[in-house]
């Protein structure tokens, strides 16, 4: 009965996390440009929490590796818990970046050790729908968080959204302290000594994030640019795509994690990538609500079965079961490049014309989906064992 608490709470701690984190989504933008930022301020201020969780996840998959991913997930959580009250004060856009920075950190923490910790609780045959279920908390933070962090800047201020905000991850930290199972990471051979093996010797785990990378610009496009470009097209609560997203999303990954465990990853990846492709093009052309939510829907559904499905297969490919956290946060910093990558490297372009930065995001999935074409490590390894 234990283990399940644990994996129940694990789940609770994501869905809290990422209510916390998707609050700011719809209003950071908006926050900013009232200060007086431009496309590129903002642009840059999203993607710095992705940029500096790049270097801390070096550090917290070792740490994940050698010691244990509940050690990683507190630090985590508490971290993001009182880096909020940071935002109080504003001392200018160079500690804002700082502040933005000090968060990544316990983004790093976070999905370091809550990705270490569903695998550690699954196995070959059911991987897809844990992870599945992951997912789908994600989607349902996705789902709650926009929605009350526009309402909180709306009805009060921003001071009681971040206040609120850091309240509801301290609870996610209080929960992580219940877990009291011990790791099932502390295998033999374990400890500071331990040396990982190195995931850029791994073949299919490049070609698996390598995917991942060129998959998430859409999150950086969308967290930095979507309520931006809704303004700008007369669309008055530009909170309303990321629900729609998050509720396509919430069911896509409730559902294409356990499809994935029955008939393949690949048979999920391939037109996931096509439903975001179109969902891009959608905003590319986006001129009223009906296109806002054609896109929402298409881009939840697509990212839903590219981000699950991709994250499943990590732990398949690990050339070492004790290795698992560390590819899992390689895996996952390859996510935040593509986010840093959607919102900083290509945020210039939306000061040109939003329009031809939607269809550079979409290029980039493209280039997502040929990668995975040519070089599909589930193909490939059925193959091998055919040969």
């Amino acid at each position: 009965m234990a283990k399940y608490k644990d994996i129940v709470l694990v789940f609770l701690i994501a869905f809290l996390y990422h209510t916390m984190n998707q609050m700011f989504v719809p209003t950071l933008p908006l926050y900013i440009t009232g200060l007086g930022g431009n496309e590129a301020v903002v642009g840059a201020l999203v993607g710095f929490i992705s940029l500096g969780a790049i270097f801390a996840k070096v550090v917290f998959g070792k740490m994940s590796t050698r010691y244990s991913n509940l050690l990683v997930l507190r630090i985590g959580l508490v971290t993001a818990t009182f880096v909020l009250f940071l935002y109080q004060p504003f001392w200018g856009f160079g500690f804002l970046a700082l502040v933005r920075l000090i968060q990544s950190i316990g983004l790093a923490g976070f999905l370091t050790g809550i990705q270490g910790m569903i695998s550690e609780q699954s196995h070959a045959h059911n991987r897809g729908m844990f992870f599945g279920i992951f997912s789908a908390m994600a989607g349902l933070g996705m789902t709650a968080g926009p929605v009350l962090g526009s309402f909180l800047a709306e009805r009060f201020d921003y001071s009681t959204l971040f206040w609120t905000a850091s309240l509801i991850v301290g609870f996610a930290m209080v929960l992580s302290f219940v877990i009291k199972e011990k790791p099932a990471a502390l295998a033999p051979g374990m400890g500071r000594k331990y040396q990982p093996h190195s995931p850029w010797k791994n073949p299919d785990l490049l070609v698996v994030s390598g995917c991942m990378l060129l998959g998430a610009t859409y999150m950086g496009a969308t967290s930095s640019m979507l309520a931006l470009h809704a303004q700008a097209a007369g669309i008055a609560n530009p909170g309303l795509f990321f629900g729609i997203f998050a509720l396509v999303f919430t069911a896509g990954g409730a559902i294409s994690g356990p499809l994935s465990d029955r008939f393949g990853r690949s048979a999920l990846i391939i037109p996931g990538f096509g439903l975001l492709i179109a969902g891009l093009l959608c905003l590319s052309m986006l001129n009223g609500f009906v296109m806002l939510s054609v896109s929402a829907v298409l881009c939840g559904i697509g990212f839903a079965l590219v981000n699950t499905v991709l994250m499943t297969m990590v732990p398949g490919y690990s050339k070492n079961p004790i290795d698992v956290s560390n590819d899992l946060a390689f895996f996952s910093n390859a996510f935040d490049l593509g986010v840093v990558l959607g919102s900083i490297g290509l945020s210039w372009l939306a000061a040109y014309s939003f329009g031809l930065f939607w269809l550079a995001v979409a290029l980039v999935n493209a280039a997502g989906l040929v990668l995975f074409l040519r070089f599909n490590p589930e193909k490939r390894q059925k193959t091998k064992a055919q040969v």
